[in-house]
């Protein structure tokens, strides 16, 4: 036999109990939290000085970075990701835009510089009057010097460091009409 309950209790309505979030979703935001905080952990020093967290979240990141095994390294993001709960992500967010468009920038800086070094060495004069064309200001002698040099020790095969001084000049000369 069943017991007739006819006062209406054993209904309940979801509206009268909050259950608050699932424990899925409870995973899921700590998941959000820590990949943040990796990425957090992949900046560097003066980086991390610029961002409004807590000194004890900054001095976790740089521990983090500071480990060498895998599992270490598991569970201090755990730990960051305990710490990031209270850190609002949006106020973040600017800085972290910052960072990515200033790596991209200097990512295809770099690429340019190297493209340039390339046909430079193998362009001739033609490569370096279209270079100077395009990039006013630089010294031509002081950059037909480093080609030179940078030519020699190929033919030479030794590195006396004359490829990265090229490098760097062309760098230098791109950013300045960047």
């Amino acid at each position: 036999m069943h017991a007739d309950h006819s006062d209406g209790d054993d209904h309940y309505s979801d509206e009268e109990y909050d259950f608050g979030p699932s424990k899925t979703s409870k995973k899921k935001a700590m998941q959000a939290l820590q990949d943040l905080g990796k990425e957090l952990a992949q900046l560097r020093q003066e980086q991390l000085d610029e961002l409004p967290i807590s000194d004890r979240l900054k001095d976790a990141l740089i521990d983090y970075q500071k480990f060498p095994s895998h599992e270490a390294k598991r569970r201090q993001l755990q730990y960051i990701g305990k710490l990031m709960r209270d850190v609002d992500e949006e106020e973040l967010q600017p800085y972290l835009d910052k960072f990515r468009e200033g790596s991209t920038t200097q990512t295809a800086l770099h690429h340019s510089a190297e493209r340039w070094r390339e046909q430079l060495l193998s362009g001739g004069n033609e490569a370096l009057t279209e270079f100077v064309d395009e990039h006013p200001g630089g010294d031509v002698q002081h950059l037909r010097h480093l080609i030179r040099n940078t030519q020699k020790d190929i033919e030479q095969n030794k590195n006396r460091g004359a490829a990265k001084k090229l490098y760097r000049y062309i760098r230098d000369m791109l950013e300045e009409n960047a």
